[in-house]
């Protein structure tokens, strides 16, 4: 695990450079080829009739690496579902996975239990949940940029070269630690194939010169690209990063929409494909890349889990916590959608009515007050015990809110956006003996959690505007996600574009494909 190089200042490579670079690079993707026959076994056929070799045909398969055209685009969705298919295709072992540039980071014991390294969140999700046992977490996440690390670079305290060293080092290991089930004799050794997961859009990166072009360059890959479903400005977008992956020479291998609205899933497919088909369509008449999946949207993957309302508002439930991951329909950026959440600004009364009308509880609401509504606390703890008494369910939400409004519904001093107002002189506690009363209800008890500093309209702004990120513990929603994904991408012919001797597409002359 690679967080900072103290070295010389790193060299820039010239614009003129980037495509020899991005040819050079094939050598890396060679040799990985030749230490570890990289070879998969295509024993099972998806729906697709674009494939053209049969089932049982043995190719060497370069990596995919994918890329997206926006934050939240849905990499982490589409990488969950390439290394489902193939694990259960080839053999878990086969598959290998790589976050190459990471920001979001936690601590894990590597596996031999003795190393602490620091990874990328998605790095361990993707381990975890898919059991790659096979895997070193340090060689899936081999370059973090947490905070200060652009500075640092800029100063010349890290080496751009040391950089890819590290990137290039955990991918040859990942090559030689894949392979066992595919025939060529076990324990490893190489046969299998690799997704690499890139960061944001295909730019990010590159202001301490690791751009997800630049790593895909480096790498010798082929390039997945992910966007969010429409057509004109879906397409706009798409063109961007196309550009940075022809400026580094990288091949496009394919692209995936995904969060197209159901009613739009036709017009939205048979348009793309047209504009990807007109405008990317080589000088020569080289094939443009295809539309290798159309996901349409579904909703629930968008709803935040109690776990995410911990996050963004760095707090833990004082009650309810066997409940964090419960998920809650806030409508978040969809139109036509009703909100379940509901900000507090009436009575004791109305507020008990309204909970009330919920048919028997089976909706599941979060509710947002201020902290000196001790009665609405109150009376939600006692709404909790009544249906309990009952035997009826229980599953709304409570947000108790610390912060006072400035009178814009937000905060002047953007930290105390993130919440940190220990010696805000205005911030008012919760009172220990109600503290002591949510307590009491325990884990199993009604969620409750105290958002520190943040005003009641503020909370309801974030929980309603973010983006649920996947948590290796929140089993259900990495499922769901899995499941969903996967059967409107065309494995097939991912496979048959990122296989050895293949080059297709504008931008060929990548010898290994990349998902960022």
């Amino acid at each position: 695990m690679r967080l900072l190089r103290l070295a010389g200042r790193p060299s820039a490579v010239p614009p003129a450079r980037a495509a020899s670079d991005a040819s050079s690079s094939s050598l890396l993707v060679d040799a990985a080829g030749a230490a570890s026959a990289s070879i998969v076994r295509r024993t099972l056929s998806s729906s697709s009739s674009s494939a053209s070799a049969s089932a049982s045909s043995i190719r060497r398969q370069r990596p995919i690496y994918v890329a997206a055209t926006r934050q939240h685009a849905g990499k982490t969705s589409v990488s969950l579902a390439l290394v489902s298919h193939f694990a259960r295709r080839f053999g878990r072992s086969n598959v290998g996975y790589m976050k190459a540039v990471g920001q979001r980071s936690l601590q894990v014991h590597d596996v031999d239990g003795d190393e602490l390294v620091n990874i990328d969140k998605d790095a361990k999700l993707i381990k975890d949940h898919f059991r790659l046992d096979h895997l070193r977490y340090a060689d899936m996440s081999p370059v973090l940029i947490p905070r200060g690390y652009t500075k640092d670079y800029l100063d010349g305290l890290i080496d751009r070269e040391g950089q890819f060293a590290d990137v290039r080092r955990a991918y040859l290991n990942i090559v030689q630690s894949t392979g066992g089930d595919n025939g060529g004799g076990g324990g490893g050794g190489g046969g299998g194939i690799a997704v690499c997961e890139g960061t944001g859009h295909c730019g990010v990166g590159s202001v301490v010169g690791a751009g997800n072009a630049r790593v895909a360059a480096e790498l010798g890959a082929d390039v997945v690209l992910v966007a969010n479903g429409g057509v004109g400005r879906t397409f706009d977008e798409l063109e961007l990063n196309r550009s940075l992956c022809l400026q580094y020479g990288v091949n496009i291998a394919g692209v995936i929409v995904n969060k197209v609205r159901p009613d739009k899933y036709d017009q939205t497919r048979d348009y793309l494909s047209k504009a990807i088909a007109q405008m990317w369509t080589g000088p020569n008449g080289e094939p443009a890349p295809p539309l290798l999946g159309v996901v349409p949207d579904r909703p629930y993957l968008g709803c935040p889990a109690l776990a995410d309302v911990e996050s963004a508002f760095g707090s833990v439930l004082i009650s309810g916590s066997d409940h964090r991951y419960r998920h809650y329909d806030v409508g978040s950026n969809v139109e036509g959608r009703s909100i379940g959440m509901s900000l507090v600004t009436t009575d004791l009364s109305a507020f008990l009515r309204a909970m009330q009308r919920k048919d028997g509880g089976s909706e599941r609401t979060v509710y947002v007050c201020h902290v000196t509504r001790d009665d609405v606390v109150l009376g939600f703890l006692g709404e909790y015990r009544r249906r309990a008494r009952r035997g009826l369910p229980f599953q709304s939400a409570l947000i108790v809110c610390t912060g006072v409004d400035d009178g814009t519904g937000g905060w002047e001093d953007e930290e105390k956006a993130g919440g940190y107002f220990e010696d805000d002189e205005d911030d008012v506690q919760l009172s220990p003996e109600v503290c002591e009363m949510i307590a009491d209800c325990g884990p199993s008890g009604p969620p409750v959690l105290v958002a520190a500093g943040c005003c009641p309209s503020e909370a309801a702004r974030r929980i309603r505007t973010m983006t649920p990120k996947f948590n290796a513990s929140d089993e259900r929603r990495v499922a769901r996600a899995t499941e969903h994904y996967e059967p409107y991408i065309d494995f097939d012919l991912l496979l048959e574009r990122t296989s050895e001797g293949t080059r297709t597409g504008t931008g060929a002359g990548r010898t290994a494909a990349v998902v960022a």
